[in-house]
């Protein structure tokens, strides 16, 4: 009960403003065909098509470019069409509506053009009362449909522009937050890791947002650089989260650090200006910034070099400023492209290819085609118009996992019984029907409002909806408020019967093949770290994360198991994998290796080497491998360090202080190095050990 009580607050957490205007938008979509329907006598016509705008406005997805938007939008209009066409063509044959519905529900689960809108209009569409003849109904059907699909894209020629402008700020602030983090006093690592998965995520978000747009082809290019710069940025600051770590370990005092988080600052402040105004004149304030911090690191080597201060530890100072030069480059490119700015013609938005079909995998289809199947047949001999309700709940509650269809059917039933008292209530006080049309605006204006904002205050307020649209015309007094919710409480009941019987535990099956490939992934990025060709390292890094999303995925799938629990191990072993990228980010951006570098090359091989064996022993089941020699080795990286830090300093008592020796490139990469690979070998052992199997 704790788990699902949690999970309802968290429901009902607003993450973000409400979108006002597009509540109101919806409402509208919604409204004016009621009142059309009313003033000319024809409120079931209106009812009809208000239905139609609703059912496809619920197909919507607000924050889309418009060109992606629309298309989903018009496809959202026609298959509530084509459900509302089939439903009244089974509404004769109860059977038949048994036995199609059912099919149409595991359709809908398994296509996502089948969206959850079809099914409701078949359902919705097949226990309707019949007032109005078929062509009639289709026709008012679609025309509500195509209402509120032109309402939201009538605002392109003015809004175009503004899902790529939030892209790019949304990602912009995410990478800023992220580098400010990097430089500053260390952060806790579930802080660390949130602002590093925000980044990604809304860089991921920009890149989508950016393909929807029709540009010029140098502007096409202009926008890929800026997302290259985005990431580079990214990227930089994860590998200066580690060296900065390292190097307040390594003895060179705290000094520097002022300076630093000083830079660090300024370059996000930069960054942040350059996407949210358009203004540039940050990046050169910034710069200077890193020409302060470069002076701090100049007297750090002096003092070095005359025995005061470690020369290891200022070699990794010296590979932080080359990071802070690369970030402030990127930063003012990023500020010079965003004030210079990206003309988009006032051409129609891209409608790129039709895609492949998108079907959903695992058992959830037919466990939803089968609860609604049954649901169906046991409201068969009613075939009355109040059973809808308990249809509808089914397919709207039923879920995957099992705790979010309690949390469906909580939500659920809270929402019908705040609609149908509410309403109730309207119609005992004021019986005409405009009053139950602005009722409906005031569910529809929040509920449409929160729906990107929050999952909770969406279903409470929109759940009536549907239902008190489809019996707009039709009487409701108290009892007929009672059938609902407890009709809306027992379909409830099904859902969460089918969700416990039926397959109720099948994501701990794929916990094995999604850890291999999860361990794969890792020992394929720490082998391209060896030649650090930057495309190989960089696909490979994004496949390492991808596949430590998917096992994450499953995890959090088997905790809203019935009596599941995901292995605390194997969550240790996703952190542990983030942070082996985190390092390994952190060896990339450092010098390649040259022959004086020492056993770099060896310790990637012996850690690649540990991740596929481990890899190999999840799979078959049989024994781990015997233990490699990683940690002698490593221990000649620190060896090979000290031994070049004396010949270092030997060249500089001759007066090659300033001469780029094959010694000097030696240190510069095995100093610099040496902690990225001891983080990155530390966090591969636990990763094997965490992921081993049991006995």
């Amino acid at each position: 009960m704790r788990r699902i009580a949690r999970a309802l607050h968290g429901d009902f957490l607003v993450a973000r403003r409400p979108a006002w205007g597009y509540g109101l938008l919806c409402a509208l979509g919604v409204c004016l065909p009621l009142l059309l329907g009313l003033f000319l006598g024809r409120p079931h016509e209106g009812a009809a098509m208000a239905l139609g705008g609703y059912l496809t406005a619920f197909g919507d997805a607000p924050g889309l470019p418009y060109g992606e938007r629309t298309r989903k939008l018009f496809v959202s209009a026609l298959m509530v069409t084509l459900g509302v066409g089939l439903g009244r063509l089974i509404q004769p044959y109860p059977w038949l509506g048994v036995v199609v519905v059912g099919l149409v529900a595991t359709a809908g689960a398994y296509w996502q053009v089948i969206s959850i809108s079809t099914v409701l209009a078949v359902a919705l569409t097949y226990f309707a009362p019949v007032n109005i003849g078929v062509p009639v109904h289709i026709a008012v059907t679609a025309a509500g449909g195509l209402l509120v699909a032109l309402l939201v894209v009538l605002l392109w020629p003015v809004r175009r522009l503004q899902p790529l402008r939030a892209a790019l700020e949304e990602a912009g602030t995410a990478v800023a937050d992220l580098l400010a983090a990097s430089g500053g006093a260390p952060l806790s690592d579930e802080s660390w890791e949130r602002l590093r998965r925000d980044a990604v995520t809304a860089l991921n978000e920009a890149a989508k947002a950016f393909s929807l747009y029709r540009v010029s082809e140098e502007d096409d290019r202009a926008l890929e650089r800026l997302l290259t710069r985005l990431s580079r940025v990214l990227q930089e600051a994860v590998a200066l989260h580690v060296l900065r770590t390292a190097a307040e370990k390594a003895g060179t005092g705290v000094e520097w650090t002022e300076e630093l988080a000083e830079a660090v600052e300024a370059q996000a402040h930069a960054l942040r200006e350059a996407v949210i105004s358009g203004n540039p004149a940050a990046a050169s304030e910034a710069l200077a910034a890193i020409g302060r911090f470069a002076d701090r690191v100049r007297e750090v080597r002096g003092a070095a070099h005359t025995g005061d201060a470690p020369l290891p530890a200022t070699a990794l100072l010296g590979q932080i400023r080359r990071c802070l030069d690369r970030i402030g480059m990127a930063v003012r490119s990023i500020a010079q492209q965003t004030a210079e700015g990206v003309e988009v013609g006032p051409r129609l938005p891209r409608f790129g290819r039709p895609r492949k079909p998108v079907f959903s995998p695992g058992r959830h289809p037919v466990r939803l085609g089968l609860a609604v199947t049954a649901a169906m047949a046991l409201m068969l001999l009613t075939h009355e118009h109040y059973a809808k309700w308990f249809v509808v709940t089914v397919i709207v509650s039923l879920r995957p996992a099992y705790r979010d269809t309690v949390d469906r059917v909580v939500l659920r039933v809270v929402g019908t019984a705040v609609g149908a008292a509410g309403a109730a209530i309207v119609l005992a006080v004021a019986p005409d029907p405009l009053y139950l049309v602005l009722f409906i605006a005031a569910c529809a204006v929040p509920g449409f409002a929160f729906r990107g904002a929050s999952y909770g205050y969406w279903a409470v307020f929109s759940t009536p909806l549907s239902l008190m649209l489809s019996d707009f015309a039709l009487p409701l007094d108290w009892g007929a408020a009672a059938a609902r919710v407890a009709l809306t409480i027992a379909g409830g009941a099904l859902a969460l019967l089918f969700a416990r019987l039926l397959w109720p535990r099948g994501h701990r099956a794929s916990l094995n093949g999604r850890l291999v490939d999860m361990l794969e992934g890792h020992a394929e990025l720490v082998r391209s770290l060896v030649d650090q060709d930057p495309d190989e390292v960089r696909d490979r890094i994004s496949e390492a994360a991808d596949a430590a999303d998917r096992l994450t995925g499953s995890l959090d799938q088997l905790d809203k198991e019935p009596g599941g629990s995901a292995p605390q191990r194997l969550r240790d072993a996703v952190t542990a994998a983030r942070r082996l990228r985190d390092n390994a980010l952190a060896l990339f951006a450092v010098p390649p290796p040259t022959e004086d570098s020492g056993p770099t090359v060896t310790i990637l091989d012996m850690v690649a080497d540990r991740l596929e064996k481990i890899a190999e022993a999840v799979e078959t089941g049989r024994p781990e491998a015997p233990p490699d020699d990683l940690d002698r080795v490593l221990d000649e990286l620190g060896e090979h360090v000290d031994m070049l830090a004396e010949r270092r300093l030997g060249e500089v008592a001759e007066g090659a202080a300033d001469r780029m020796t094959a010694v000097r490139k030696g240190i510069r990469h095995a100093a610099a190095a040496q902690p990225p690979l001891k983080g990155l070998s530390a966090e591969a052992v636990r990763l094997a050990s965490l992921s081993a199997p049991r006995c």
